[in-house]
This record gives structure tokens, sequence and C-alpha cells, in this order.
């Protein structure tokens, strides 16, 4: 006789269905609060793409991303060349640089500041055009 064990199939209509492979966080469950895919979930996606020999598009697919998505990750995973110089393979399927994760956000970040700061000076350098020609044409 079989031991009657709950089922843990997700064929029930009100179940939520998890199409994330063994080893990779679901997608839904990986935000932070910006909504924005946090760092682990990101590596362990390039990590899977490496390690499974499945294409962009079904890894992306397994992963319940788009594929563009899984694409820019890829990109920003991949090593420099400075850092393949030491390497003895030529081969560098599955090479995660998880430190360009970090230096990407930072530059990102910085790039937006400066395009912030460069915004608010060219409006506070056409300010100053306009009052001093303003000023100039009272003077007279």
């Amino acid at each position: 006789m079989m031991d009657p064990q709950p089922s843990t199939s997700s064929s029930s209509p009100g179940s939520a269905i998890s199409s994330a492979p063994p080893g990779v966080p679901d997608a839904a469950a990986c935000r932070n609060a910006k909504g924005h895919y946090t760092r682990e979930f990101k590596l362990a996606a390039v990590r899977y793409v490496a390690a499974s020999g499945k294409s962009q598009r079904a890894a992306a697919k397994d992963l319940g991303l788009s594929d563009k998505t899984l694409g820019e990750w890829l990109r920003n995973a991949r090593p420099t060349p400075a850092a393949l110089a030491g390497a003895s393979a030529p081969d560098t399927r599955g090479v995660v640089d998880a430190g360009r994760f970090d230096e990407l956000a930072q530059l990102r970040s910085q790039n937006r500041d400066l395009l912030a700061q460069a915004q608010r000076l060219t409006a506070e350098r056409d300010f100053l055009k306009k009052a001093a020609t303003y000023f100039a044409k009272e003077s007279k």
C-alpha cells in the first residue's frame, strides 16, 4: 500500500508555477525594493547559461527573463581581456567576473550623477548669460 502524500505538481489552477531550473532562484522572487533583479540572481542566471550549454534564448525562457536582459547580463559578466591574460585555457565559457557587475553599477551611477551635474551647470550658465544681458541693457 502506498503512503498518501500531497501532490507537488503544479497542475492545479491556483498554484504558482516556477519555471526556474534547479539551482537558480525564481526570477519573480529575486527583486530588490526598486524592482530590479538582485546581483546574486544575475550571477546565478549567468552561471546557469554557462553550465547548461543552452542557447541564450532557451536559458532566458527557462528563467522567465527576456533574452535581451539575459544577454546584457552575459556581456556585463564577460571578463576583461586583462583578466584573461593570465588564463592558460583559451576557452572562457563559464568564466564570470562578478566584480564587473559592481564596477558597472558604480560607473553607471557615477555617469548619472555627472550628467545631472552637467545639466544643472548648463542651466546655471544660461541663467547667468540672460541675467548679464539684462543688466547690461539696463545700465545703458
